[in-house]
């Protein structure tokens, strides 16, 4: 069986990078990962496809799986979206031996800690306020207004990573040192 993995942290924290960079880690040794791949209510963005960034359904569709217990975590967000880990498709890739990342925040892991409780949680830090900050304006996708809601948001999930087993800072520009601690701590 494999392990099942929770990695979470602030908007703009780098998950997205470590995570890949934990995917080609895995790759390179020829060992089992797979990351889960959320259902979603929102609509698809230019760019994204189904079944590989997400897998868009309606709010009908999710409202039922929700009442046959098919996600191991979901949430409603202020948008009115849910967003929903698959429970089938997750197990079976543990059963198969993959360990298995979900990338979700604070409250999805608090579900998946309570159904399994030997769940390994990993938050990651960004270096400073500041840097999560300048790491946000940097990607030019948010106004001003979205970036400090984020920023008050990353501070109550940091208030928050005591919660986790493990608690990681993502350095400029060392996102592989990060990923690399990620594997080791997986490999323990």
């Amino acid at each position: 069986m494999g392990k099942l993995v929770v990695i979470s942290g602030p908007s703009g924290v780098g998950k997205g990078t470590v995570i890949n960079i934990l995917k080609d880690i895995y790759q390179e040794k020829k060992e089992k990962l797979y990351l889960s791949i959320s259902c979603t209510t929102r609509s698809r963005r230019e760019g994204e496809i189904d079944g590989i960034s997400y897998y868009f359904i309606t709010e009908e569709e999710f409202k039922t799986r929700i009442n046959e217990n098919d996600f191991l975590e979901y949430n409603q967000y202020g948008t009115g979206k849910y967003y929903g880990t698959p429970k089938s498709v997750t197990l079976d890739y543990l059963n198969k031996g993959y360990d298995v990342i979900l990338e979700i925040d604070i409250n999805g892991y608090k579900q998946i800690k309570e159904q399994f409780p030997e769940c390994i949680g990993i938050f990651i830090m960004p270096p400073s306020r500041k840097e999560l900050y300048a790491r946000l304006k940097n990607r030019n996708t948010e106004s001003e207004e979205v970036i400090k809601t984020r920023l008050e948001t990353a501070k109550e999930e940091i208030k928050n990573r005591h919660i986790y087993d493990y608690i990681i800072v993502n350095e400029n520009n060392k996102s592989n040192v990060t990923a690399d601690k990620i594997y080791k701590i997986l490999k323990k």
